[in-house]
């Protein structure tokens, strides 16, 4: 699998978007990584800007999207 991107968060070890997918894939600390599907891009900016409390501020809208867990 590859590396997620780091980000600057006290609970996601890194985050990518996939603009064209339209897919958000999130490392969490734990080492989980899930991929959540049709996000919108401005979510993804969103989450991106709010650091270092991303998924504080965006984790629960991002949670209404269809997802799998990679690991």
């Amino acid at each position: 699998m590859a590396r997620v991107p780091p980000i600057r968060s006290d609970a996601l070890d890194g985050a990518s978007y996939d603009p064209e997918r339209r897919v958000l894939t999130v490392q969490f600390e734990s080492g989980s990584v899930y991929e959540y599907f049709d996000v919108e891009p401005e979510l993804a900016l969103e989450l991106e800007a709010a650091q270092p409390h991303p998924w504080r501020v965006v984790g629960e809208r991002v949670k209404q999207h269809r997802f799998r867990r990679l690991n």
